[in-house]
């Protein structure tokens, strides 16, 4: 493989993990003071994640995966009024066209487990109760920051 496409695909990958960490910086800050997420701006970095795979020719079935999880998400979040936020599935969504699938599903395993562990820790520790909500985003930054390093 020549070196200018092995330096092309770098340089893409390097803008697509900035322009994610940012991306999920903003929102989960958004998330954690406001519990809101803005859908211009996660609509914004979905199209240019379609943009980004389109460019690089990213297999079919490297969609299907995200975009599977996502559809489960935004469909949990209608079957339960609400109880999982609808942000979540669109940011899940947003998420599925920027990530390949393997990062895509170590993001999401690792900001959920840590999720998990701060709401064992809201429990048990500042006896907070089975309703009280957390959000989602920040723990995705966090995942994602921990999928890159592993």
């Amino acid at each position: 493989m020549p070196a200018a496409a092995v330096d092309k695909g770098q340089r893409i990958m390097q803008i697509r993990e900035v322009m994610t960490v940012l991306f999920l910086a903003v929102m989960g800050w958004k998330d954690w003071k406001k519990k809101e997420i803005s859908l211009l701006l996660t609509g914004t970095y979905g199209i240019i994640g379609l943009a980004f795979s389109i460019y690089a020719e990213r297999p079919l079935e490297d969609w299907l995966l995200p975009f599977g999880v996502s559809l489960m998400i935004l469909a949990v979040s209608v079957l339960t009024g609400g109880e999982i936020g609808m942000g979540d599935g669109w940011i899940f969504l947003a998420l599925g066209t920027m990530l390949h699938t393997e990062m895509y599903v170590r993001m999401a395993c690792i900001g959920m487990l840590i999720a998990a562990v701060y709401a064992g820790v809201l429990l048990v520790i500042c006896k907070k109760g089975r309703k009280t909500e957390i959000p989602l985003v920040p723990f995705l930054l966090f995942g994602y920051l921990g999928g890159l390093l592993l």
